[in-house]
C-alpha cells in the first residue's frame, strides 16, 4: 500500500506554485467598525494545491501586505481573515 499523500504535510514553497488564480477582489472606503481604512484585496488560489492561498491587501498607507493560508481549514482561515479586515461579503465566496 502507497503511504504517500497526495498533499503534503508541510506548506508548499510559494515557488512551486504554477499559478496564482484570483477568486476574490474587493474594495471598501471604511471598515464595519467605522474606521477610514479605504483599502483593497486580493484572494488568490495557489495552483495545483487546492488548500493554498494567499490574500494581498492594500490598506489606506498604500503599502502591500500579503498573508499565506495553508491547509485542511485554510478556506476558513482566508474567510475569516478578510472578513475580519472589514470586507463583510466575503462569507461564502471562498
Amino acid at each position: 500500500m502507497n503511504t504517500t499523500s497526495l498533499y503534503p504535510s508541510k506548506r508548499p514553497s510559494v515557488k512551486s506554485v504554477k499559478y496564482w488564480d484570483n477568486i476574490y477582489w474587493d474594495s471598501i472606503e471604511r471598515h464595519w467598525r467605522g474606521d477610514a481604512f479605504n483599502g483593497e484585496i486580493h484572494v488568490y488560489r495557489g495552483e495545483p494545491f487546492p488548500d493554498f492561498y494567499k490574500v494581498i491587501y492594500t490598506p489606506a498607507e498604500g503599502k502591500k501586505v500579503s498573508k499565506l493560508f495553508y491547509g485542511e481549514m485554510a478556506w476558513n482561515d482566508t474567510e475569516r481573515f478578510v472578513y475580519d479586515l472589514g470586507f463583510t461579503n466575503v462569507l461564502g465566496r471562498i
